[in-house]
């Protein structure tokens, strides 16, 4: 580790804390290291992080220091990557399968030893960890640096195909086959790895049925992996652009995720307008979400 990671470090950290409307109540060096006191209401946390890459939480048991523990441990996972590195691969991530709003985006990313160390560099990292602002800074980088895809599946078209697949798996499936057959169509390649989701069987009929040639890995959190932390930057990216388009069709701004009580709310609305037809439109109709939206108050 050195001086350069530690900032990297000390950035993003920083960037968590705003996108949690969390405070920095105090800052300071500190031997090998720097130090940020986050504070919530009463609650203040010191953290620690140091030129080796370590980051160390003090205080009291609390909340805040639980998810500060949850950022950690997500951003170890991620520094620490998986054995492919350096080798050249494809990485594939979805963004919007938990969202009621918005589409279902997968993005493929091919890397190799040259682009990784500049990813590295740049600060890629699971999407996850890092604010939407962030992400769409990032995405453009990366789209410029490597070859890539990204499958955008908007509400009309995932709806009409998850009730002819009746799987989530399977469509998933299907989106991260395409994704790399477009970045096989730039590059040659013989490896791939994806997070995985549900039985990899699925994945692998559907690259099977493309007839692609490649050896795939599936590994749970592969946002790990370098090439799988790019392609989940791309799909969200597009994910949050897609979900302002939409946002501004229906004249509301959508709310992402699957549990903010304002998703019934701004549902019924749209739903008061169109009815179920107008909600398949913007919303993934199948979730359990919609039939509480359609009944009556």
């Amino acid at each position: 580790m050195s001086e350069k990671m530690l900032q990297r470090n000390v950035e993003t950290l920083r960037e968590f804390i705003q996108s949690k409307g969390w405070a920095i109540s105090a800052e300071k060096e500190i031997a090998y290291g720097y130090q940020l006191v986050v504070t919530v209401g009463a609650n203040k946390t010191p953290i620690n992080l140091f030129t080796t890459g370590k980051i160390l939480i003090q205080g009291k048991p609390s909340i805040l220091q639980t998810e500060l523990r949850s950022w950690v441990d997500e951003r170890r996972v991620s520094l620490e990557g998986t054995n492919t590195a350096g080798m050249a691969r494809i990485g594939s991530d979805e963004s919007g399968k938990g969202d009621y709003f918005g589409p279902l985006v997968v993005g493929a990313v091919y890397v190799d030893g040259q682009t990784e160390a500049r990813l590295i560099d740049l600060g890629v990292c699971d999407s996850k960890l890092l604010p939407d602002h962030r992400i769409i800074e990032m995405a453009e980088v990366i789209g410029q640096m490597c070859p890539y895809s990204v499958v955008s599946l908007g509400p009309k078209t995932y709806n009409e195909m998850y009730a002819k697949m009746q799987n989530l798996n399977r469509l998933l499936a299907w989106g991260h086959a395409r994704c790399l057959e477009k970045v096989l169509e730039k590059v040659t390649c013989d490896l791939a790895i994806a997070d995985q989701f549900g039985n990899e069987s699925y994945l692998l009929d559907a690259l099977g049925e493309r007839n692609l040639q490649i050896r795939l890995e599936q590994h749970p959190r592969a946002e790990s992996d370098m090439a799988v932390a790019a392609a989940s930057i791309l799909a969200r990216a597009e994910f949050v652009r897609r979900m302002e388009q939409l946002s501004r069709q229906v004249g509301r701004k959508l709310p992402k995720g699957a549990f903010d009580p304002s998703i019934i709310t701004i549902g019924r609305e749209i739903a008061a307008r169109g009815g179920e037809a107008a909600l398949a439109e913007v919303a993934k109709v199948h979730f359990k979400t919609t039939q509480k939206i359609l009944e009556r108050e």
